[in-house]
């Protein structure tokens, strides 16, 4: 380890873990099980809904539970579905399926175990579903990298809010935020938050999006290779990179 930083705060979902595979699976074997359609068209209407509900959720404008009740309902009614059973029982049943889908991004197993053993402490810290997430964190393969993953829901409080990186930064050895980073992808909570909790941040931008608006960042990279370099570290050319698309939780 070298440099400014000691300890490091990892967004999960697109940063990490592969949401959109991971989505698109469970979802696919939900509705399949319950015999409903699974087309392109739904799975790809469901990936907006869930965005848009997780967008408020950020702006604390709803609560987790609205994502949970509201995001089937608004599914089946735009497609004219009729489900077996209630939308809630569904949601209930993607997380569980949700839940077993560990896929991470390229590369992102060598950059953990890199970093790690370079001495750095590593935290995930994610707004997505405490016992879905924990569940995934289980079957990806990244757990024994990680101290401690930090979940919205267990902290009362939601990136971006202050209060979200305040409750993480009182769980922790490192008490200096100046030797705390945040690394993730998504601007509106990752960054945003960080930036909140007077925290340097890396913006993870693999596909290169515009930034909309005007954030102090550290440091902006694309690639895995980027975010170890800057951290004094070097990851193998084949385990370099890692490509997300849009950002959501579960």
């Amino acid at each position: 380890m070298t440099g400014r930083y000691t300890t490091l705060l990892f967004d999960a979902d697109d940063t990490l873990f592969d949401f959109q595979k991971a989505e698109r699976t469970a979802l696919s074997r939900v509705l399949t099980n319950h015999h409903l359609p699974a087309t392109d068209d739904i799975l790809t209407r469901y990936n907006a809904i869930n965005a848009a509900l997780w967008r408020e959720f950020e702006q604390n404008h709803i609560t987790k539970e609205d994502i949970k009740n509201e995001r089937y309902r608004r599914l089946f009614d735009e497609f004219g579905i009729t489900p077996p059973v209630p939308p809630r029982t569904i949601n209930d049943r993607y997380l569980e399926q949700l839940g077993a889908c560990g896929f991470t991004l390229p590369g992102a197993d060598a950059l953990c175990r890199t970093l790690k053993d370079a001495g750095y402490d590593m935290y995930i810290v994610t707004n997505g579903v405490s016992a879905t997430q924990k569940s995934r964190l289980e079957n990806s393969g990244l757990k024994p990298y990680f101290d401690e993953m930090f979940v919205s829901e267990d902290l009362g409080a939601q990136k971006p809010l202050p209060a979200f990186f305040d409750a993480v930064l009182s769980r922790i050895p490192e008490q200096d935020r100046r030797r705390v980073l945040v690394i993730g992808d998504t601007l509106g909570s990752d960054i945003q938050g960080a930036v909140n909790a007077g925290l340097d941040c890396v913006w993870y931008n693999p596909t290169g999006k515009i930034k909309e608006r005007s954030l102090p960042v550290t440091k902006e990279v694309r690639s895995f290779r980027e975010i170890a370099q800057f951290l004094g570290c070097t990851l193998p050319r084949a385990d370099a990179a890692g490509v997300p698309e849009t950002k959501q939780n579960s």
